[in-house]
Parts: C-alpha cells; structure tokens; sequence
C-alpha cells in the first residue's frame, strides 16, 4: 500500500471549516451578497432622489418580496433534483447577465421606476432559488462530521453576511455620492460573475435520491409539505414558530425603530444613521460572539435566548414610560436593541441548524425553501401590525406588549425545546 502523501493527510486533520469546497462556497456567497446589497444601495438611492416618496421605495421593496415567497418552494424542490454546486453557479451568472443587460438597457433609454422595478423583481426571482440552494449545500457539507461542525459553518456563513451588510452601506453612500449610479452597477455585474467563477470549483455531489422515480415539481412539493406535517411535526412547530418570531422582531425592527427616533422622538436623518448603523455593527458582534460558542448552542439553549430577547425589550417600553430627555431614551433604545441582535444570532444558530440536522439531505432544500418562504410571509404581515399599532398606541405599550409575546414563546419554547434530541 502507499503512504498517503501530503495533501491526503492535510484534508483528513484539518478541520472541514478550512475545506476548500466551504472557503469557496463562503468567498463566492460573500461576494455575489457585497454586489447584491450595493446594487440594492444604489437602486434605493436612485429611487429616493427621482421621487422624494417614501410610498414608491416602500412599493418597489414590497413587490420584490413576493418572488420570494412564490418561487422559494420551487427553488428548495429544484435544489434536491440537481447538483447545488451547478444552481449556485449558474443563478450568479445569470444575476451577472441580467445586472449587465440592465445597464445596458438604462444607458439606451435612461433609467425609469419600470425599468428598475423589473430588475429587483427578476432578482428577487433568481433570489428565491438561491437562498434553498445554499442552505441544503451545508448539511451537505457538513452532516457527517456533526451537530457541532454544522453550528459551526453557519456561524461562519452568518458572519460572512453581516460583514457583507455593512460594508454596502458604508461604501455604497461615498461611492453613489463620487461616481452615480451607473458604476455601482458594474460592480454588481464583477461580483456575481466572480462569483461564479468561485463557485465553479466547489465539489458537490447531487442529492442522493436513490432510486425513486424523480416526480413533477409539485408532487415534489407535496411531498415535502407532506413530510414536515406528517413525518415531522417537531421541525414544521419549530418552523412555525420561526415565522412568529419574525413577525414580532422584525416588524418592530423594520417599522418600531425609525419611526421612533425620527417621529417619536424627533431626531434627524444624521442621528438615525448613526444609530442604525451602530445597530449594524451589533448584528456582526452578535454573529461571532455566537459562533464563538456555536458547537454549543443545541435545542436546550433556545428558552435562554428567548428570555434573552424578551428582556432586552423589557427596557425599550419602560424608559418610555419615565419623564427623561430624548437623549436618554435613545441611548436607552439603541443600547438595548444591540442585546436584541445580539440574542436573535444566538436564536437563528440553535434553529435553523436544528432544522437542516433533522431533515434528510434528499428533502433539505424543500424544507428551507418553506422555512424561508413562512418566515417571508411573516415580515410583512409583522410590519403592517406594527405600523397600525404605533400610529394607535403609545411606543411603551406596543415595545411592552412585544416583550410579553417574547416571554410567551420563551415560555412555549421550552416544552419544544425537549422535543429535540441533542
């Protein structure tokens, strides 16, 4: 027999994070994520300028979300019939396509709100069937080495995204402000084409199917619905549960912080910028404190995060209640919302991981592709509840009665907890 020479003894001591295949699949989704957020960041910027209405921004964003919720469960079936490698590959390269006709396009016949409501919508399409892809690549990946390994690389991944979401907004504002709008596209155009390129390298195998028939893609989504509800309910309760945890943080973070410090407490556009950007900055913190312990966080953990999101809104509500300056209570509610990014990174690794561990690799990609699509479904729902109850209701009463409902599934949360084994 022969030794096994170098580059064999290096793959099987390394740790699987330091695989080739997951450092390319993080560099290529890191740079296809820096050019969609830039290219979002100048779209956003373009529209803002051209209208002044918050109403047309609002409804370009709002269209672009409905791709998603439509097309995620066909992305998760097309992500367990083919090779995720070749899905990954091939959606950069016709987001690089369609960015570069774009612009093209709008060098022809100008820009216009059609034009460029068309594109986010195409993305958003392209989006939808990415999102399952990747999410089902990284048990793929990871599965045989654990529980722990795969915390582990999704920490990486959501640290990757974080970073990725900053850097647009700080680079995005000096750039569009230098160079316009046209530039920011090219870049886009290099980053999924780079992309691309990147993921061209990863070895990954098909789903393994054995040896069924390959049905239609909406028997296939039949029978991935039929799994989570009949085959596994524990998963399709966590799912759910997911999706109203979304509803409460993100309809309060999407629409309950601006309105409260430009509105409520009356501060400019500069103190909102800061402070949402410092806000930003929170979220990449959380990610890397969380995957400092990632190999820890199983299901027995997931009440303590849960309490955790409760109590860091705990005091947003009662500083409103107390006659102290805006100041205060913006200090109060920025330094407090840090703990909430901070616990829903610890709250996004223990489920989703919990989700992908206990579903087999052939169904992964449907079952996401559902997690993603609820959980999408839930946002907006969240957002028009929370507009409605910050116009009728005073900020401490809608920041308190949040912090209840998150009391509420902490408390639910610990039965479903013990449904999952560790």
């Amino acid at each position: 027999m022969n030794p096994p020479n170098a580059h064999e003894s290096r793959e099987k001591y390394a740790s699987p994070l330091l695989s080739r295949d997951f450092i390319l699949l993080v560099a290529g989704q890191g740079i296809s994520l820096f050019g969609n957020l830039m290219l979002r960041f100048a779209m956003a910027m373009w529209v803002l300028d051209q209208t002044g209405s918050a109403t047309v921004f609002a409804s370009i964003l709002a269209i672009s979300v409905v791709p998603t919720i439509i097309f995620s469960p066909f992305g998760g079936v097309l992500a367990d019939r083919m090779n995720r490698r070749t899905i990954m590959v091939a959606l950069d390269a016709i987001s690089a396509i369609l960015v570069l006709a774009s612009a093209l396009t709008f060098a022809a016949i100008g820009f216009n709100l059609v034009a460029i409501g068309t594109m986010q919508v195409l993305l958003a399409v392209l989006g939808a069937f990415e999102t399952p892809t990747v999410q089902a690549a990284l048990p793929q990946m990871f599965r045989e080495h654990g529980q722990g390994t795969l915390r582990k690389a999704m920490a990486v991944v959501n640290q990757v995204q974080q970073l990725g979401s900053l850097l647009p907004s700080f680079l995005g504002g000096v750039l569009y402000s230098l160079t316009g709008i046209r530039p920011m596209m090219i870049i886009a155009v290099a980053s999924f084409a780079s992309a691309a390129a990147l993921e061209r390298f990863i070895r990954l195998a098909a789903p393994d199917r054995g040896n069924e028939k390959l049905p239609t893609p909406v028997e296939d989504l039949k029978t991935g619905i039929r799994f989570l509800v009949k085959d596994r309910p524990n998963v399709f309760a966590l799912l759910l549960y997911a999706a109203g945890l979304n509803f409460v943080i993100i309809g309060n973070a999407a629409v309950g912080f601006p309105y409260v410090i430009r509105t409520v407490l009356g501060f400019d556009a500069t103190v909102y910028g800061i402070a949402d950007g410092l806000v930003g900055v929170s979220g990449v913190i959380g990610a890397f404190v969380a995957g400092f312990f990632a190999a820890r966080l199983t299901m027995r953990k997931f009440p303590v995060a849960m309490v955790a999101l409760a109590l860091s809104l705990l005091p947003q509500g009662l500083v409103f209640l107390l006659p102290v300056s805006a100041w205060i209570k913006l200090i109060v509610l920025v330094g407090f919302t840090f703990g909430t990014m901070i616990a829903s990174c610890f709250s996004n690794l223990i489920a989703l991981p919990t989700i992908q561990l206990n579903t087999p690799d052939a169904m992964t990609g449907k079952v996401m592709a559902m997690v993603a699509a609820i959980s999408m479904c839930a946002q907006p729902l969240g957002q028009m509840a929370y507009g409605w109850a910050f116009d009728h209701m005073p900020v401490a009463v809608v920041l308190l009665i949040s912090a209840v409902l998150l009391g509420a599934g902490a408390v639910v949360s610990v039965p479903l907890s013990k449904r999952f084994e560790d």
